[in-house]
């Protein structure tokens, strides 16, 4: 009889089945220099919402667009494509904004697919000490190539926990100070590169610094909920949960706009 996976390994396993299943739905946000050069700007992912495809990000990365063209990428493309149609957009505390994409969905050949409506939570309310899944892309890990003439932008997948005052050992517990956070609108995430283990077991995939993340989804992973249940887990039952607008890196922390607040705006903005 096989040994049962320890926690550790089951997680790791966790999280490279949601790196593979949740790579088609997310995408960079990059700044058009000029024709051939780019640089990274932040995250965003594509949704299916009221029966169009639609590109899903924060406000002041589409706010860039006033300095800038903005491009996206579709997974397993190497293409950026302009984002040609105008966003609408809503600034903190929702810090959201939204495009149109459909128009351009074929331009080129891919695999991106956008997230479906009806595995979005209706409110962000996550067993205590859950699994959530982010997903983005930081300016740390991309760069842009001289010779392919094109930017690179690796993502980076993190499995982790709400951070959870009362769950904190003593040494570490405290209250969220950042006078952006708002925890009506808003939720946090510990970020501590330097003590997360990497799935792939390369150290240099884990960026010390978060700039570029604004825009990624999170997800709710429902692995621990599926564990009490002895239920067995894949990652289709996970459930977009929130998006990432900001850090404080100071304090060790991601915040994400809270899913509630997400389906109000694409209701309010999209009908």
């Amino acid at each position: 009889m096989a040994e049962k996976p320890t926690l550790e390994e089951y997680l790791a396993d966790a999280s490279k089945l949601m790196t593979q299943q949740m790579a088609p739905f997310v995408t960079p946000v990059s700044s058009v220099l000029k024709d051939n050069a780019g640089r990274h700007v932040g995250s965003g992912g594509y949704i299916y919402w009221g029966g169009k495809r639609l590109l899903l990000t924060n406000e002041h990365v589409a706010a860039t667009v006033r300095q800038h063209s903005l491009a996206r990428k579709c997974f397993d493309s190497d293409d950026y494509l302009r984002i040609m149609s105008p966003f609408t957009a809503e600034p903190a505390p929702y810090d959201l904004a939204v495009s149109p994409v459909d128009d351009h969905w074929n331009s080129v050949r891919h695999s991106a697919m956008p997230f479906p409506d009806h595995r979005f939570e209706e409110k962000h309310d996550p067993l205590q000490g859950e699994y959530l899944f982010v997903m983005g892309f930081t300016g740390e890990k991309s760069y842009f190539s001289t010779m392919g003439q094109t930017l690179f932008t690796p993502s980076t997948p993190y499995l982790t926990q709400e951070y959870d005052e009362t769950l904190e050992p003593e040494e570490t517990r405290g209250s969220i100070s950042n006078p952006a956070f708002d925890p009506q609108y808003h939720f946090a995430l510990p970020w501590h590169p330097e003590a997360t283990t990497p799935t792939d077991g390369k150290k240099s995939s884990i960026p010390l610094d978060p700039h570029g993340m604004s825009g990624s989804f999170v997800w709710n992973t429902r692995i621990l909920e599926f564990r009490q249940r002895d239920a067995t887990w894949t990652p289709g039952v996970a459930r977009l949960t929130g998006i990432i607008w900001g850090w404080d890196t100071a304090n060790r922390f991601l915040f994400a706009t809270r899913i509630e607040h997400i389906v109000h705006f694409l209701s309010k903005a999209c009908g």
